[in-house]
């Protein structure tokens, strides 16, 4: 429970209570409600685009197939910076490379870089956040597409792999 609510959710579930309660306030005098509603807005709006996940953990392509190819297993995130989702699950990853080997590869891909965009194609990561679990044959070994990362499951398939 601790995981599902973190830093990233509360700065996005408190900003969007806080505009909610002032749209239910009846405030009277137009000047005051536009004010008002202004303010509640830029809060809500300065708290999601503070909150980003980060770029990617590569740099060009080449180095992500290098990865990919090492011939150890690697933990792949695809990722959006306009992914709540992917927010949320950024503490979840984090433990789970905290849990790791050294000879699990842990790889972050932004999906809006150019750099991403083949193997985005290539692993059928069309939805944020997807978590792809590569084996040591560059097989696939385990996926999961939306939603906050299922950690045990994650931990299964890269013992597997």
């Amino acid at each position: 429970m601790l995981e599902l609510f973190n830093q990233y959710s509360a700065f996005i579930t408190i900003p969007g209570i806080i505009v909610l309660l002032i749209a239910l306030l009846p405030i009277k005098g137009k000047r005051r409600q536009i004010v008002i509603y202004s303010i509640a807005g830029i809060i809500g709006l300065s708290a999601v685009l503070i909150l980003r996940p980060g770029d990617s953990s590569v740099a060009t392509e080449a180095e992500a197939h290098n990865l990919i190819t090492s011939g150890s297993p690697v933990f792949v995130e695809f990722f959006s910076n306009s992914c709540t989702a992917c927010l949320a699950s950024q503490p979840i990853v984090q433990s789970l490379e905290g849990e790791m080997d050294e000879d699990v590869q842990f790889l972050k891909l932004n999906v809006q870089d150019s750099i991403a965009a083949q193997l985005v194609r290539d692993y059928r990561a069309y939805l944020t956040p997807t978590f792809v679990v590569i084996g040591s044959d560059g097989e696939v070994v385990w996926r999961q597409s939306g939603g906050l990362l299922d950690k045990g499951k994650a931990l299964e398939a890269l013992a597997e792999a």
